[in-house]
């Protein structure tokens, strides 16, 4: 297990601390002298006060993330983007709910540098799952430097089902949070419906109505699917639980439906900051590219998230011919991280396509770029992508799937008129427009993703009214200044009640017992083929 530790923060109490496992009063005292403005011994002996109590368990004590294979990477994924900003808002905000926050992971490398302004005060360690003696050291390690572990944060359920059971057993006062970022079982088995529907052999189209229907109707609690196994692990998971972190309010809904208690479940969309919901329009201070100063379209998407290698699929070979037919010179830059030859293989020049992969600025790529394009036809939670194109104020084109979660009214999609001859209706640009409520247009046949695309690339009043409702958007739905505060206040609400909570959750207890915690012993089986393959090894 390796740990690295975060070097001395602004706040007074976080220490570099000599040894392992140890930690040093002579150097803490040093350490506090040197960064004392006045050198006051009666402050050194205030801090000794507030150390020793912290040290019997009367402090804030520590917050602790554990994911089994994933380093929060704010430049690769959305997922990355709004864990990192959780990591952040516990570390630096006052008065801080917690003395220290930490970030373990089972992941070999991608660790975070200490030293980056985004993370130099947050703890990582990286420690392999299906571990015992690793994960109760780092546990025992972090209840002795910095107090007792009062939260645990799981990312996802597989974080929950390797890590909760010895949590629990090291830290039973530990209020244990599950952060969902997606309800992993709904975007595997709409997957699966694509998959299904793409190798029927009367499909003749890639994107088409009857199939963003049947994406939308599924129902991963419905018997014989290969996703109800996973569904049944996730409910469980979230169950076990004693807070559940939501991404949107769509999936929270789900959740009650399929008896999950409401007192157990907290809304944590995304976070914007305030430079992001407060944008001066005027052009004052934080004027961002107007209509007339951008141009084509953009796609963004990490490479190891199926929907997204689906969806770029799905642009080069159905979506951007028909726009390449109304519009020749027409050009769109595809960005993400990781992507495979297979995905590097689409660039062509000739026909505008451009797969640029991984970029270093996300941020300024969208803010030249006119419009998003995303033809997700399966998927879950709140696709990233979509806020950090409002962010940039550049419009969006996607689908149903696509739009979840970012609007506070049912999407409707719009479907464009045809007349007589062929071309459009004269009143169909009136309807894109009059139906644009949204920050961009909602589309899920091809055909009609084209013509949305083109009209609100060429459009400047509907571009400008699709830009401002993104804004809009960001404020009401995604403002960090208020979700955050949200989810702070249940962590603290659920430490505070935890006793209370987990004897009214009875469902929750039966799945504690013994008998139940098939996870457990998995992961303990896992373990014990590790421990004597190594053996063999040697």
């Amino acid at each position: 297990m390796i740990s690295r530790r975060a070097p001395n923060a602004a706040r007074g109490r976080r220490y570099i601390m000599p040894g392992r496992g140890t930690r040093s009063r002579a150097a803490a005292v040093s350490l506090r002298s040197m960064t004392s403005s006045d050198g006051d011994s009666n402050d050194d002996d205030d801090d000794d006060d507030d150390e020793k109590e912290r040290r019997r368990g009367g402090g804030r004590g520590s917050l602790l993330f554990l994911s089994p294979s994933n380093w929060p990477e704010p430049d690769a994924s959305a997922a990355g983007t709004r864990t990192m900003a959780l990591l952040r808002h516990f570390s630096s905000h006052c008065p801080p709910l917690f003395d220290s926050v930490h970030f373990g992971c089972g992941a070999g490398g991608g660790m975070p540098s200490s030293s980056s302004s985004s993370s130099s005060s947050i703890f990582w360690h990286r420690i392999r799952p299906n571990r015992a003696d690793e994960m109760h050291e780092l546990l025992n390690r972090i209840n002795d430097d910095h107090g007792p572990i009062r939260a645990v944060v799981f990312d996802r359920f597989h974080a929950e089902e390797a890590y909760s059971f010895r949590v629990r057993d090291t830290c039973p006062n530990a209020l244990l949070v599950l952060d969902m970022q997606d309800v992993h079982s709904l975007r595997l088995g709409r997957q699966q419906v694509v998959e299904e529907m793409d190798d029927d052999p009367t499909s003749v189209a890639m994107m088409t109505d009857r199939l963003a229907s049947a994406v939308a109707e599924f129902d991963p609690s419905s018997p014989n699917r290969d996703a109800r196994d996973a569904f049944l692990r996730e409910l469980a998971s979230v169950h076990r639980s004693d807070l559940v972190l939501v991404c949107s309010a769509p999936e929270m809904g789900m959740l009650v439906s399929w008896g999950v208690p409401a007192w157990k479940l907290v809304l944590a969309p995304f976070f914007c900051s305030d430079v992001d919901v407060d944008v001066d329009r005027t052009g004052t201070t934080m004027s961002l590219p107007p209509f007339g100063g951008r141009r084509d379209f953009a796609f963004v998407g990490g490479f190891r998230h199926p929907p997204n290698v689906d969806s770029v699929r799905v642009l080069r070979r159905e979506v951007w011919p028909l726009i390449r037919s109304r519009m020749p010179r027409a050009r769109v830059r595809v960005f993400g991280a990781y992507p495979t030859p297979d995905i590097l293989s689409l660039h062509d020049e000739d026909v505008g396509f451009l797969v640029r992969g991984r970029v270093d600025d996300l941020d300024d790529a969208l803010r030249r770029s006119r419009v998003l394009l995303a033809p997700l036809r399966f998927g879950a939670g709140i696709k990233g992508k979509i806020v950090d194109a409002w962010r940039c104020d550049c419009p969006v084109v996607t689908t149903r799937v696509g739009a979840e979660g970012t609007t506070t009214t049912t999407t409707t999609t719009t479907k464009t008129a045809i007349d007589d001859d062929g071309g459009d209706d004269l009143g169909a640009r009136t309807t894109i427009a009059d139906n644009c409520r949204w920050g961009g247009i909602i589309a899920d046949d091809a055909v009609d993703f084209a013509k949305a695309a083109v009209e609100l690339h060429e459009r400047e009043d509907l571009w400008n009214r699709c830009r401002d409702n993104g804004t809009g958007s960001l404020r009401r739905i995604f403002n960090g200044r208020v979700n955050l505060p949200v989810v702070e206040r249940g962590i603290r609400d659920g430490i505070a009640d935890l006793a209370k909570q987990r004897t009214m959750d009875i469902f929750g207890s039966i799945l504690w017992r013994d008998a139940r915690r098939s996870t457990e012993y998995f992961s303990r089986w896992i373990e014990l083929k590790e421990t004597l393959n190594g053996a063999k090894d040697k």
